[in-house]
């Protein structure tokens, strides 16, 4: 894996605007990195390949486990989110996608965390920078997101002519309704009829035991970019139980979506090679040595991340606090020093993208200091 320098398309911001990507540039700040790409070689890009599958069908084992002991105490989930998980799981909802954080130093790859409800960075990975390879005439990609995305709509949804609404907060910004539009014209292409909605104009009908769009029409099938851990705490949350409508992704993903994954995941896989071992940060438990990333069970974008290293916790550098995600416990997980890359000390982070069960490719984020929303895409190509 290397680092190089690229040519800058004069006419990129246009390019990138003409292919649906309006948030190359963020607060005046780039998002996408223009004159930079990462490199790997065939070996390498088949291994991170062969490394995301092996880890999604380590987490698929894991639900199926759960769900078949009943064993939701480390989540502390309420009966009724515990029976909406176990519902989902059993009667074979499938699921969509989900991307994989991978820390990767050229020999080691490492499973950070994995984004398995709403990821985003979805469109960068797929499109964006399938044209910037085209653009730059350049050998391959890890990338058949696209192809995949298509393929998997129809293998959820079959042969009869679904309509589908796809949803977020109608202030969550260009980034989550860019992703939104994606997923939208994916499942177009797919041969489905879509329409968007805010999350705050979908209604409930008591009678029908389902939820409803504006003109209060039953929701067939939701796609949302809302977590599911936010929706079960807001005021109809409960009603997921017994509501109609099917949601993607499915509810069986809250037991993948949180970072209490890390250490149930370690502890049923002790010393395996891509895990990073990981445990629940029990005020009990006696002080670790060496070096961990204490990260929130259920936090975002990098928030509440600190290092502990022999007795003393410091807050990584570009992590920011937030409240929210100081309620639901931490869990500290092994440091692992990601490499730096002139001439800024750029980190990668590579998020690697499972659409349906097998992986469809990759997209990195790079930043100074923890990857969070502000951290920049950069694309690669292999040779």
């Amino acid at each position: 894996m290397e680092r190089i320098t690229m040519s800058v398309r004069k006419d990129w911001k246009k390019r990138c605007e003409e292919a649906g990507f309006g948030f190359h540039t963020i607060e005046n700040e780039p998002y996408w990195r223009e004159g930079a790409c990462y490199r790997f070689t065939p070996q390498e890009i088949e291994a991170i390949e062969d490394a995301t599958n092996e880890l999604h069908a380590m987490c698929l084992e894991h639900v199926a486990d759960t769900v078949a002991r009943g064993a939701y105490e480390a989540y502390r989930f309420p009966p009724f989110v515990a029976e909406l998980v176990e519902k989902s799981w059993k009667v074979g909802e499938p699921g969509y996608y989900g991307r994989f954080d991978l820390a990767y130093d050229g020999r080691r790859i490492k499973m950070l965390e994995y984004n398995a409800d709403t990821p985003t960075s979805f469109p960068e990975a797929s499109v964006w920078q399938w044209l910037w390879l085209q653009d730059h005439a350049l050998p391959d990609q890890f990338n058949s997101i696209h192809e995949k995305a298509v393929a998997r709509w129809k293998t959820i949804l079959g042969a009869k002519r679904h309509r589908l609404h796809f949803t977020a907060m109608a202030h969550a910004g260009a980034e989550d309704w860019g992703n939104i539009h994606y997923h939208m014209a994916v499942a177009d292409e797919a041969g489905f009829d879509t329409s968007a909605i805010d999350l705050e104009e979908i209604g409930w009908s008591e009678s029908r035991r389902v939820f409803t769009d504006v003109k209060e029409e039953p929701i067939e099938i939701l796609f949302k970019l809302y977590p599911w851990e936010w929706i079960l705490g807001d005021e109809f949350g409960w009603k997921m139980a017994t509501s109609g409508t099917r949601f993607l992704e499915p509810a069986w993903k809250l037991l993948l979506s949180t970072k209490a994954l890390l250490p149930l995941l370690s502890e049923k896989h002790p010393n395996h090679p891509l895990l990073l071992p990981a445990y629940f940060d029990d005020p009990d438990s006696k002080p670790r040595s060496g070096a961990w990333a204490r990260k929130p069970v259920l936090g975002r974008e990098g928030s509440n991340l600190s290092l502990v290293s022999n007795g003393t916790t410091t807050q990584v550098a570009g992590s920011t606090f937030n409240s929210a995600y100081d309620t639901r416990g931490y869990v500290l997980q092994e440091w692992f020093n990601v490499p730096k890359f002139e001439p800024e000390a750029w980190s990668p982070v590579i998020g690697s993208w499972v659409v349906g069960d097998e992986a469809a490719g990759m997209g990195i984020r790079e930043d100074r200091g923890v990857t969070g929303n502000a951290s920049c895409f950069v694309p690669h190509y292999f040779a």
